[in-house]
């Protein structure tokens, strides 16, 4: 019975998708959607899958990147009454791209790790296939082969958010990776973060959390996703202060963040130091800091290949093996006011937190 109901309710919203989508693909143009719609049902096709089908994703900048010049968000509507995919059921992502960047999409199959990548051209949509079976995908020439193709420096993105989804990563992951645009360790620590502060400095009535990255990696991107803490909205805040970082370390760590909780009706900021230990983080996975600075940096596959594989094994973890890796490396209290104390300290907002 809650099946059929499933399929009822998945039905009906195809429908609905199917009638916006007539509409506004009326915009966008007839005979570029009907290439793209073409191209859609090619990509299933040589995926072997079918719109009923669980077990297959779709990721694209539709809505952020453009094709002629023109914005992008009826394709999302396209995508979803072609290919069934949905951002509800977890198979449609959007990443977040630049503006100026061409349309492009990447069609998943979770069992067998086979892509269909597409990007928008002159002539329509070109297409490309490549394997992301981590015994294939985890050697440099496998990754540079298909990195050659229509993907090109979007390897990244396709890779380790594709992997990390048919390893089951959440919701909450998922839309902090299309903010981001991949997966990557320092993603990864900001959900580390996020269980840290949702233990040991959660959220209480009028209470609202401003973060300062000091250096900022990564994990900020976390932090403004699940807790709308942006920048705009003063509540986040980066410093590029490396050397004051390793004047603050403990243990042979540097701090990476001061997480606050203000409360301005009670007149109080109460926060925490927090830094990654990088050494656990390897002895986890099994990727060391050495392996994620290869020869060469990020010329080198190996940059992308130990980054993309290193989050694909913390997906796999559970929460509580993951928590040792972010060290707590001081708390503090004071008025509300010490808040902006700290986020107007400059070079050195460790150096004005109360001992």
């Amino acid at each position: 019975m809650k099946l059929n109901l499933r399929y009822a309710v998945l039905t009906l919203l195809l429908v609905a998708t199917f009638t916006t989508a007539t509409a506004s693909l009326a915009e966008a143009g007839e005979a570029s959607t009907a290439k793209a719609a073409g191209a859609f049902e090619s990509a299933m096709k040589k995926l072997g899958v079918t719109p009923d089908q669980a077990g297959f994703m779709v990721l694209t900048n539709a809505g952020y990147g453009q094709v002629g010049g023109e914005t992008t968000e009826a394709y999302l509507d396209l995508l979803a009454a072609t290919t069934g995919r949905t951002p509800g059921t977890k198979t449609l992502l959007a990443v977040n791209t630049p503006c100026y960047e061409p349309l492009w999409f990447s069609f998943f199959r979770a069992d067998t790790k086979d892509v269909v990548f597409l990007k928008s051209g002159p002539e329509g949509f070109g297409q490309q296939t490549f394997n992301l079976a981590p015994e294939n995908i985890f050697q440099p020439d496998a990754w540079t082969a298909a990195a050659k193709g229509l993907v090109g420096k979007r390897m990244f993105s396709v890779a380790s958010i594709s992997i990390s989804w048919a390893e089951g990563a959440d919701w909450t992951m998922l839309k902090a990776a299309e903010l981001h645009d991949h997966f990557c360790p320092g993603l990864n620590a900001g959900f580390i973060i996020k269980a840290k502060l949702d233990k040991d400095l959660p959220l209480g009535a009028g209470d609202r959390y401003v973060f300062v990255g000091a250096p900022p990696i990564c994990a900020m991107d976390v932090l403004q996703s699940v807790y709308a803490c942006t920048m705009g909205k003063k509540g986040a805040f980066s410093m590029m202060v490396p050397k004051a970082a390793q004047g603050a370390a403990k243990d042979g760590v540097a701090p990476i963040l001061i997480a606050m909780r203000v409360n301005a009706k009670k007149d109080v900021c109460e926060g925490m130091v927090l830094g990654l230990d990088w050494s656990k983080l390897g002895s986890a996975t099994g990727v060391s800091q050495k392996d994620l600075s290869p020869k060469g940096g990020s010329s080198n596959p190996l940059f992308y290949i130990t980054r993309t594989k290193m989050s694909w094994k913390l997906v796999q973890m559970d929460m509580k093996d993951k928590m040792v890796c972010i060290m707590d490396q001081g708390r503090f209290s004071g008025p509300a006011s010490l808040m902006g104390k700290v986020v107007n300290a400059g070079a050195d907002p460790y150096s004005v937190l109360p001992k």
